[in-house]
């Protein structure tokens, strides 16, 4: 199930294997490094933490190819950013969204509809800032790999790093006690557009693996210039592509390309969001609201960021994880809509809707609360065993 993509320099292939079992710890010792003797010169990616932060800014061309079985979608938009921000503008220039024009700056969002000059106006609350997080999960997978671009064969261990979600197989849980074998990969160099790209290759080692990614990271900035993900979805193969090309770096970015203002003629949309404040932990979320917080169960690669909980029309908590290469948030609030997804699945006595796409969601209702449990990059049966783990308390 191995992308195809641009040829790379093979001269080294290095690889770790982490054992990663789906659990609440990981296996002790559980990464290894099988490379090559001889390398003196520092390893790459030592600085890449540092060098992702200093980025003030970046515009480029972003295309996402998505294919579904036998569908292909594809968005190509010229945007704007802050890596690690809320900060973004995107103009869509193939036509293929509803909005051709999206605009953050942190605080606000706003989308906007040239065929029916139509703009919506979203407030937004402030969330931690993503930009160590994203830095220190590249970094990791640096780390792990220590390898420079002149070793051949060398052995090292290195830190704990378990960069993929693991796929339990239809009688497991996400604690359940079967290993499984992950592994990453350093593919030496490529080219994206006209800047020259690190491969790193993360994928399970057992056979007939369900999930793989490759990313092709940027040799001086570290930024991530493309993100390859194949997975399978219910038996249906599943793909995401999303490339940065004609990338400028710190090309002088005012405030002024993160606001948007309207035509005098359109229509405007004002949403009203809840208010929302975020908490380092989930103890401390537990601590703040009279609203039982949810205890998920998740593979042991990922991590928690940050809880949160929104008050006004709405009220509910929230959680959210990361691991090496995904996103999973668990979401709960007074709020019940019907089952309605790409198809339904059992949590507990209650339906629930699964909804396919490059961030996949599992919905259900408990009494008055509804529950979501989203994942970016994570396969559907990994969101749907996290579902089980939550229930209804």
């Amino acid at each position: 199930m191995r992308p195809s993509g641009p040829s790379t320099d093979r001269g080294g292939v290095t690889t770790i294997v982490v054992v990663a079992a789906v659990a609440a710890v990981l296996v002790a010792g559980a990464l290894w490094l099988v490379a090559a003797p001889g390398a003196t010169s520092q390893p790459i990616g030592a600085d890449a933490s540092e060098q992702y932060a200093s980025i003030d800014g970046v515009t480029a061309t972003e295309t996402t190819v998505v294919e579904r079985g036998s569908r292909t979608s594809r968005t190509v938009a010229e945007v704007a950013l802050r890596p690690g921000t809320d900060q973004r503008r995107e103009v869509v220039v193939n036509e293929s969204e509803r909005y051709e024009v999206t605009v953050s700056n942190g605080s606000t969002m706003w989308f906007y509809d040239g065929d029916t000059n139509r703009a919506k106006r979203v407030p937004l609350s402030p969330t931690p800032n993503d930009a160590a997080s994203r830095a220190d999960r590249i970094e990791r997978l640096f780390t792990a790999l220590n390898v420079t671009q002149s070793d051949e064969s060398t052995s090292a261990s290195g830190p704990e790093v378990a960069p993929l979600p693991v796929v339990p197989d239809a009688a497991s849980k996400p604690n359940a006690s079967t290993d499984t074998a992950l592994g990453v990969e350093y593919e030496g160099t490529t080219t994206v557009g006209n800047r020259e790209a690190y491969v790193l290759h993360v994928s399970p080692q057992a056979d007939g693996a369900a999930y793989e990614q490759t990313l092709l990271v940027d040799t001086q900035r570290f930024l991530v210039l493309e993100q390859r993900t194949e997975r399978v979805d219910d038996g249906t193969p599943v793909s995401v592509r999303t490339t940065y090309t004609n990338v400028s770096f710190d090309p002088g970015l005012s405030a002024d390309a993160f606001t948007f203002e309207p035509p005098a003629n359109a229509t405007v949309e004002h949403v009203d969001t809840p208010e929302t404040t975020t908490y380092e932990s989930a103890a401390a979320l537990r601590e703040s609201t009279n609203v039982s917080v949810p205890s998920p169960e998740l593979p042991a690669s990922f991590r928690p960021t940050y809880t949160s909980e929104t008050t006004g029309d709405v009220h509910g908590v929230g959680l959210r994880y990361v691991n090496e290469t995904g996103r999973i948030t668990v979401a709960k609030y007074d709020r019940t809509f019907p089952a309605d997804g790409d198809r339904t699945v059992s949590v507990g006595d209650h339906e629930a809707a699964v909804t396919y796409g490059p961030t996949a969601s599992v919905s259900w209702n408990c009494e008055e609360y509804r529950y979501t449990v989203r994942g970016q990059d994570v396969p559907a049966s990994v969101l749907v065993e996290v579902a089980r783990s939550v229930g209804c308390e």
